[in-house]
């Protein structure tokens, strides 16, 4: 899909977004929002605002999607959200709310394409209590990582090769994230590409040098990836002697070889 065929698609939702009497809002939101980071992977992000009681009947009779005929998948997510997936490989993510329960949700880049109960306004204070997140504390999250790897790795040397790649794959990057983004500074140009609501999106893009690495750490056996991103996060900054204490319980523990 091009940027044409994209934007298409979305005036065909607001069409019928804006004839359906029991449709409140249609809040575009992401890249469909922000178009200028549409190409041929996006899809379409969106909420859809109905009248009480209405929100159910939406979400299992899906005759008012476009080329809903086309669809060849369209799984329940959550209480209020679904995926489409078109036979050309196109994709909807969406979630369906009825008037009290938009505010349920959260947001960062959005529009709203169909008004008709305040949409607009409330999508602003729901934006701006999205970005109002508790401020992220450096020693919790490396304090939070240290212990994931340890208990990551110990699994692996258990023979639980499945869940300790879940530990340090996954779970540990849920930590290392955020101490990047407090630590080092993205390139120039790139601040503004930061989501707050998912901090692994467009992370290629504004620490390009560190996420290769990351990529390359997970790409190896369980242990190796445990060490490999242990060190990545000890080169983040300049660690305190206590710091440095509660690495080297790690690298005792295994037996790994590290300069602090």
């Amino acid at each position: 899909m091009n940027l044409e065929q994209f934007l298409d698609y979305s005036s065909r939702l607001e069409s019928n977004a804006t004839r359906d009497p029991n449709v409140l809002g249609l809040v575009l939101v992401g890249s469909t929002a922000d178009t200028s980071r549409v190409d041929e992977w996006s899809d379409h992000d969106f909420f859809w605002v109905v009248k009480p009681g209405t929100g159910e009947q939406y979400r299992q009779d899906l005759s008012w999607i476009p080329d809903i005929s086309e669809a060849v998948l369209w799984p329940r997510e959550t209480d209020h959200g679904l995926k489409v997936v078109f036979t050309d490989g196109r994709v909807l993510e969406f979630a369906v709310f009825e008037d009290s329960e938009l505010e349920l949700s959260s947001l960062n880049a959005y529009e709203v394409a169909v008004d008709k109960a305040d949409i607009l306004d409330r999508c602003k204070i729901i934006a701006a209590r999205s970005a109002d997140k508790k401020p992220v504390e450096w020693h919790r999250e490396f304090e939070l990582f240290l212990a994931t790897i340890l208990l990551g790795v110990g699994r692996a040397r258990r023979g639980e090769t499945l869940t300790a790649g879940q530990f340090i794959r996954s779970y540990s990057l849920n930590h290392l994230i955020p101490l990047i983004r407090l630590a080092q500074t993205p390139i120039t140009g790139s601040e503004s590409r930061e989501d707050n609501l998912n901090g692994f999106r467009r992370l290629e893009q504004q620490y390009p040098n560190l996420a290769e690495q990351i990529e390359l750490a997970c790409q190896m056996n369980v242990e190796e990836a445990g060490r490999a991103l242990l060190e990545i996060a000890c080169g983040l900054k300049e660690l305190t002697s206590a710091e440095k204490a509660q690495v080297n319980v790690l690298v005792t523990r295994f037996d790994w070889q590290l300069s602090l």
